[in-house]
């Protein structure tokens, strides 16, 4: 964190920029392509760098896994590489490295980092984030904690998601990474609607009144990432404008949205990723709200925020 003068209105604004940076040890095998955005909250003293990275889908293949297992990884593999074919998990080690170069003050995991739940997958899992020298947030993604056989049921919940539950304090549902000035704040809605037990405690840390950048996986309707998602995906991955190919909101996704976008919420940005492009728009409401949807980490990308005062 870098320390300025502190202000006294909130207000987020957003600049964008791209950039391509060489990758140390593997700078001959793949490049990071990274965007850089800057979410400016007008009270913050402080500067600060947050890493963003969404939907790496690492995949280790192991003997050792069932025969399921690695019939289904053996499609999935190579699905999920670079364009200069390096796999997703040989990625991991060198975001780990440069998140720790960079020294940034919070690395910002928007889930499926893993492609499901084998104890190879989360072994890998394990080893990057005990690398980090700086906190995480993890939000789950609908791969991280299902396989396809097993997919949102309530024996995977039962069986899979506590292998989820060292990442993330316990709690998959959700979780608050306080950086003093402002929270971030990592909700479950990787079933295409939030999950109504995170109501609560959303709704208490937005009564603080303290800045708040909201952590999802799957993002919430806004036209543009509506009108990209129709032209990869067959099916809503969107929540939110149900009659134009998104997911009609539950009430608690309803309910989400409306604090979310409430005239005096504390909410300056959400982040997403899960439809495997870039993607930045404001979610509308009686406040819109900036929403910031990662490319997949699988394709070498990157999201880099840096978020500070206005002056």
């Amino acid at each position: 964190m870098k320390t300025k003068m502190k202000m006294t209105r909130l207000l987020a604004t957003l600049v964008g920029g791209f950039f391509l940076a060489g990758c140390g040890q593997d700078e001959s095998k793949w490049e990071k392509h990274i965007t850089e955005e800057e979410i400016v909250i007008e009270e913050l003293s402080g500067e600060y760098d947050l890493l963003f990275l969404t939907d790496l889908h690492m995949i280790i293949r192991d003997e050792q896994d069932s025969k399921e297992i690695q019939e289904n990884a053996q499609p999935r593999f190579t699905k999920f590489e670079n364009r200069e074919e390096v796999p997703s998990a040989d990625q991991w080690e060198t975001w780990i490295t440069y998140a720790n170069e960079q020294e940034v003050d919070g690395v910002l995991l928007g889930g499926d980092i893993i492609d499901y739940p084998s104890q190879s997958n989360l072994n890998l899992l394990d080893q990057g984030l005990n690398g980090l020298r700086m906190p995480y947030l993890y939000t789950l993604g609908n791969h991280d904690w299902t396989y396809p056989w097993d997919y949102m049921t309530e024996s995977g919940k039962e069986q899979y998601l506590p292998l989820l539950y060292p990442y993330m304090k316990g709690d998959t549902a959700i979780q608050v990474l306080n950086f003093g000035e402002f929270y971030v704040v990592a909700v479950d809605d990787c079933a295409n609607q939030v999950n109504e037990t995170i109501l609560p405690e959303y709704e208490k840390v937005l009564e603080e009144g303290k800045p708040v950048i909201v952590l999802t996986h799957v993002p919430f309707w806004t036209e543009s990432v509506l009108t990209k998602a129709n032209l990869v995906w067959t099916s809503p991955v969107v929540i939110g404008g149900g009659n134009f190919g998104g997911a009609y909101p539950n009430e608690a996704s309803r309910k989400f949205i409306e604090l979310t976008t409430a005239k005096n919420s504390p909410v300056v940005a959400v982040l997403a990723g899960h439809v495997h492009f870039y993607d930045k728009d404001y979610i509308m409401g009686e406040k819109d709200v900036l929403q910031i949807v990662g490319d997949a980490g699988y394709n070498g990308a990157a999201t880099l925020l840096h978020i500070k005062g206005s002056k």
